[in-house]
C-alpha cells in the first residue's frame, strides 16, 4: 500500500462524471477547511457531476480512500475482514490516528460537502425531489461516520456559523436532524414532476431514476434509525421522537417490497485491490458462523485457502481445502517476514467491476422482523419475516455475485436446508498457528424457535442480517455493537494501551488527525459531547477507541 495525500488525490478522481447544469454557488467557508484549492471549483461542474459525486463516495471508486474508509478500521472492527500481518496497528487493537481518519475525511470531502450544497441550491428552486435525493445521501453519509466517530460538525457547517471552527452536534442531534431530513425527503419525492424527474435520471446511480426507490430508502434508513436507537428510546422521545411510531410508518413501504439490493455499477470496486496489496483477508467471526451454519454463500462471499499453509507443529492445509480466515488482533507477523501466512488463507471472491453495494434489500426484512419482536408492528409473524429475509439476501446475493464465483443456481432444497439447519458456529482453527485456535462462541443455529426466549430469537435475527450485510461493515458493526450479536471472538493481542477494554472490543475510531488539523477547537467541543454520552463500565472516556457513542448504551439491555 502506498499512502498518499488522501484530499489532493480523491478530489481530482472523484469528479469525472457526466451531466447538465443546474446548481448555483454555496456560502459559508467549509470548503476553505476542506477542499484543496488546486482543484476544480465544485459549483462549475455539470449538475449531474455535483449530485453522483457524494452517492458514489458511500462506497468509495478509489483505491486510497477506500483503504483508508473502513478497510484498516471498520472492516477489521466488525469482522468481516482482518489485516493478513502486522504493518497496520488497528489490527492488533493499536490505535493509530493516521489509519483512522479514512471515514472522517470521504464525509467531508466528498459527501457532506456536496450535500449539502446541492441541498441549499435545489431548496432555493424549490426542487423538492431533487433535493429529497441529496438529503437521503446526507443522511446516509452521516449515519457512517457518526456511528463510526460519534458527535460531528454538521449544523454549524450548515448555518456558516463560524469562519474559522466548526462547533460538533452531539450524536442525539444528528440522528434527530437525519430523521427530520427523511421526512422532508420522502414528502418532496412524492411530488415529483417529469421535469425533476428527467434530471434525477442524469445522476441517479442508486434507484435508476425511480423516485418510489428513493422513498423505500428513505424508509428503509428510518426503520434502520428507530431500531438503532432502541436503547435511547426514552431520550428521543423527550424531543418528540417516538420511536415505535417512526418504524410503523416506515415498516410499509421499505425495499423490502421492492426487493432490490442498491448497487452502484460501472465503477471500480477496490476491495479486489485491497487483497492484491496482500493488505486484506477474511476475518475468522465471519468464516466460522457461515462454516458451522453450512451456509450456501460460503462460495460467493470467499475462496478456500489459496495456496498450502503449514503450522508450527509440521502439519500441512492443503490449497483449495477449507475456508479460514484470520482471527482478530491475533499478533500477526510483518508483511513478507518469516511466519508471514495470512495472505495464503481465503480471499474475497469479486474483481474490479463487481457492482459497489449501498444497501441489501434483505436488510428490510430483519429489520421488519426485529420491529416485530420488539414492538409488534406488521402483520406478519418475526418467523416469516427472518426467512424471507435469508430466502432474499441468498437469491440476490447470487444474481450479484455468481458470475464472479462461477456458481448459476443455488437450489430451493439447499436453501430449505439452510433455513432448517441447527448447528452453530464452528470452532476456530488457524491452519498456521494452533495457538489462536478457541472455540465457538455462537452455539444458535439457523431453524427459528418459537418458543425461544426474545433474546435467543434477537441472536438470530443479528446474525442472519449480519451475514446478509457483509461486506458493508458499517453497518454490521454498528449493530454487533448495538446488540453484542453475533458474539466476537476475544482478541489475543491488546496493542491500545488502555484504551479499548479486550473483552468488549473497539467501540468507535478515534478522530482524524485533520479533525485536529483544521478543526481544534471543534474537536474540543465534540469530544466534550462524546463524554457526556459515554457509557463505557471501564474507566475509558475521550478520543480513545473504547468510548461509547451514545447509542451504544451500556446501561441498558436489548429488552
Amino acid at each position: 500500500m502506498k499512502k498518499k495525500n488522501i484530499f489532493a488525490v480523491s478530489s481530482m478522481l472523484a469528479l469525472a462524471v457526466m451531466g447538465g447544469g443546474m446548481l448555483s454557488s454555496c456560502t459559508g467557508d467549509f470548503e476553505d477547511l476542506n477542499t484543496n484549492k488546486t482543484q476544480v471549483d465544485p459549483d462549475i461542474l455539470p449538475f449531474s457531476a455535483q449530485c453522483a459525486e457524494p452517492m458514489n463516495y458511500c462506497y468509495p471508486p478509489h483505491q486510497n480512500m477506500f483503504q483508508f474508509w473502513t478497510n484498516l478500521t471498520i472492516d477489521l472492527y466488525g469482522g468481516y475482514f482482518q489485516t493478513p500481518h502486522g504493518n497496520f496497528t488497528n489490527c492488533d487493537m493499536g490505535e493509530n490516528r493516521g489509519h483512522s481518519g479514512g471515514m472522517y475525511e470521504n464525509y467531508y470531502l466528498h459527501i457532506f460537502n456536496n450535500t449539502r450544497r446541492n441541498i441549499a441550491s435545489l431548496d432555493k428552486q424549490n426542487l423538492d425531489g431533487l433535493a429529497g435525493t441529496m438529503r437521503i445521501v446526507q443522511a446516509v453519509g452521516t449515519m457512517q461516520a457518526t456511528d463510526a466517530y460519534g458527535p460531528l460538525a454538521y449544523s454549524s457547517i450548515i448555518n456558516a456559523e463560524s469562519e474559522s471552527s466548526y462547533r460538533f452536534d452531539s450524536q442525539q442531534k444528528l440522528y434527530e436532524y437525519m430523521l427530520d431530513d427523511l421526512d422532508k425527503a420522502i414528502a418532496g419525492l412524492q411530488k415529483m414532476d417529469n421535469v425533476e424527474k428527467t434530471s434525477l435520471a442524469t445522476y441517479d446511480t442508486w434507484g435508476g431514476g425511480d423516485p418510489e426507490m428513493w422513498i423505500q430508502i428513505a424508509n428503509t434508513m428510518k426503520l434502520r434509525i428507530a431500531l438503532r436507537l432502541s436503547k435511547r428510546e426514552s431520550e428521543m422521545a423527550a424531543d418528540g421522537y417516538d420511536l415505535k411510531a417512526i418504524a410503523t410508518a416506515a415498516a410499509a413501504n421499505t425495499l423490502a417490497v421492492s426487493g432490490k439490493d442498491i448497487v452502484v455499477k460501472d465503477q471500480s470496486n477496490e476491495l479486489k485491490r485491497m487483497f492484491e496489496w496482500l493488505d486484506c483477508g477474511m476475518n475468522a467471526n465471519l468464516v466460522t458462523l457461515m462454516v458451522g451454519m453450512n451456509d450456501p454463500r460460503l462460495p460467493l462471499y470467499m475462496t478456500k485457502n489459496d495456496a498450502d499453509i503449514t503450522n508450527e507443529k509440521g502439519v500441512t492445509t492443503a490449497k483449495g481445502s477449507v475456508y479460514c480466515g484470520i482471527r482478530y488482533a491475533s499478533g500477526m507477523a510483518q508483511k513478507g517476514s518469516d511466519g508471514w501466512y495470512g495472505h495464503k488463507m481465503s480471499q474475497w471472491v469479486g474483481a474490479y467491476n463487481v457492482p459497489l453495494p449501498i444497501f441489501k434489500a434483505a436488510e428490510s426484512y430483519f429489520l421488519l422482523a426485529e420491529a416485530k419482536l420488539r414492538w409488534g408492528i406488521g402483520s406478519e409473524s418475526v418467523k416469516a419475516l427472518y426467512e424471507k429475509g435469508i430466502r432474499l439476501s441468498i437469491k440476490n446475493e447470487l444474481a450479484y455475485k455468481g458470475s464472479f464465483a462461477g456458481i448459476e443456481n443455488i437450489s430451493e432444497a439447499d436453501i430449505d436446508a439452510y433455513i432448517n439447519g441447527t448447528t452453530g458456529q464452528a470452532d476456530y482453527v488457524d491452519p498456521g498457528n494452533s495457538a489462536n485456535n478457541c472455540k465457538a462462541v455462537n452455539h444458535l443455529g439457523v431453524k427459528w424457535d418459537d418458543a425461544a426466549s426474545k433474546e435467543d430469537q434477537l441472536a438470530r435475527i443479528q446474525t442472519q442480517k449480519y451475514i446478509a450485510l457483509f461486506p458493508l461493515s458499517n453497518e454490521g458493526w454498528a449493530e454487533q455493537r448495538r446488540t453484542g450479536y453475533p458474539k466476537f471472538f476475544v482478541a489475543l493481542v491488546n496493542k491500545s494501551n488502555g484504551a479499548v477494554n479486550t473483552e468488549e472490543g473497539v467501540r468507535r475510531v478515534i478522530y482524524s488527525s485533520n479533525a485536529y488539523d483544521t478543526n481544534a477547537e471543534g474537536i474540543k467541543g465534540g469530544l466534550e459531547l462524546l463524554d457526556k454520552e459515554n457509557t463505557s463500565k471501564n474507566g475509558i472516556s475521550g478520543d480513545k477507541g473504547g468510548t461509547h457513542v451514545w447509542w451504544d448504551n451500556a446501561n441498558k439491555g436489548n429488552f
